[in-house]
Parts: structure tokens; C-alpha cells; sequence
């Protein structure tokens, strides 16, 4: 096998490469990535406090609508001992009383509670929400200095792209998915001359097994390096 055009397509990535990475690299980016952060962590957090202020407000309706429930009930109790001459029959009916307005005064006291947690969930709703504002102001002005960067390597990024799409249609397809893998793997270069008279890998720089020696005898052979999984080619002058 021929090596020529992936080792072409290498070096011209390994260019695009560096561009890349020094837009990964950059403060650019760092400021982006922090500023994205933040404005994600506000965002999910206003969603956290929304969600709870309506779990509050849906309790705290239902205790209101529980005392009110209550209340009319006492008042069916109203000049009722009036007529009663029994006294078990009247401490029946203050017993009940006492009862209902036991329940009216625990339902009262939970209501005030939720009452202030609800105040308290919006107090923290409105700062966060500011916080959200200033954040999406610092994201906008991260983004915009983190795209003039990009925008300043793109002329060469396409240049560059467009060389390698020229390239690609000359690579078996096999090869090509390979190079993309260990790409992918950020095991740079993919493709690695094979010193044959130390039986070494010419990246990792370990002998390797025997095995992978038996597959590198010949000029245009190759194979995958068992310590590094970079590919292994003999080259010409070998």
C-alpha cells in the first residue's frame, strides 16, 4: 500500500490542528466557557425556584381553602348550645369545637410558614434572575470576542479544508476512517514510520510484538502499534 496522500492529508491537518487548538487554548474560549457556565447555572437554578414557588403556592392554596372549609363548619356551631340543657350534649359539642379550631389554628400556622418560604423563594428568584441578566450580558461579550477569533482563522481554516476534501476523494475509505478515528482519540500523527531495525514505533518509540513484526516486513505494509494503536507503515526508503 501506497502512503503518500495520507501522509499529505496528515500534514496539511496537522496545521488545521494547531489552529484549532489554539482557539481551544485561547482566553477566548476560557471566558466563553466560564461565562457559559454561569449563565447555565442561573438559568437552571430560576428553573428550580419557579418550580418550587408553585409547589408553595399550590400548598398554600389548598391550607387556605382547608380553613375556610373549616371555619364555615365552626360556624354551623353558632348559638347551637343555646337550646342545650344536657351537659354531656354541651361538652360533646365544645369538644368539637375545640376540635375544628385546633385544626384552623394548626393549618393557620403551617399557611404563615409557608407564607414566608414563599416570600423567601421570591427574594431568591428576583437575585437570581439578576444574576441571569448580568450573565447573559457577560456571555454575549465573551461570545462575541470568542467568535472575531474564529472569525480571524477562517479564511486559512477553509483554504485548509478545502485542500484536504480535495485530498480525500484519493484515500481509500478504509484509511480515511482510521485516520479520523485516532484523530478523534487525539492520537496525532494517526500515521507513524515504523523503524524496522529496531522493531520500534516511531511515535511511542516501544518495540513492539512479535506478532506486529511479522505484519512489517515489506515496503507499503502496515499495522496497528500495540502500545500507542497508532498506525505502523513501512516506508519507502527502508
Amino acid at each position: 500500500m501506497k502512503f503518500d496522500k495520507i501522509l499529505q492529508y496528515q500534514k496539511i491537518d496537522q496545521e488545521l490542528m494547531t489552529l484549532e487548538n489554539e482557539v481551544a487554548k485561547s482566553d477566548e474560549r476560557q471566558k466563553l466557557a466560564v461565562a457559559k457556565s454561569r449563565l447555565e447555572g442561573a438559568t437552571e437554578m430560576i428553573g428550580k425556584l419557579k418550580a418550587e414557588a408553585s409547589d408553595l403556592l399550590a400548598g398554600y392554596a389548598a391550607m387556605k381553602d382547608k380553613i375556610d372549609a373549616l371555619k364555615e363548619e365552626l360556624d354551623e356551631f353558632d348559638g347551637i348550645l343555646d337550646d342545650v340543657q344536657d351537659a354531656n350534649e354541651a361538652d360533646h359539642y365544645l369538644k368539637m369545637v375545640a376540635s375544628i379550631a385546633d385544626k384552623i389554628n394548626a393549618l393557620e400556622k403551617e399557611a404563615n410558614g409557608a407564607a414566608a418560604k414563599i416570600d423567601q423563594v421570591n427574594d431568591s428568584y428576583k437575585k437570581t434572575w439578576d444574576q441571569g441578566v448580568k450573565a447573559t450580558d457577560v456571555y454575549k461579550g465573551a461570545k462575541a470576542e470568542y467568535d472575531n477569533l474564529v472569525k480571524k482563522f477562517q479564511p486559512r481554516v477553509v483554504e485548509i479544508k478545502s485542500q484536504l476534501n480535495a485530498l480525500k476523494g484519493e484515500i481509500p475509505e478504509n484509511v480515511m476512517h482510521t485516520y479520523l478515528a485516532l484523530r478523534g482519540a487525539k492520537r496525532m500523527p494517526a500515521f507513524v514510520k515504523y523503524d524496522s531495525k529496531n522493531c520500534l514505533c516511531g511515535r511511542c518509540m516501544m518495540e513492539v510484538d512479535n506478532d506486529t513484526k511479522s505484519k512489517l516486513r515489506n515496503v507499503g505494509d502496515y499495522a496497528e502499534c500495540p502500545n500507542c494503536r497508532r498506525i505502523l507503515y513501512v516506508a519507502d526508503e527502508q
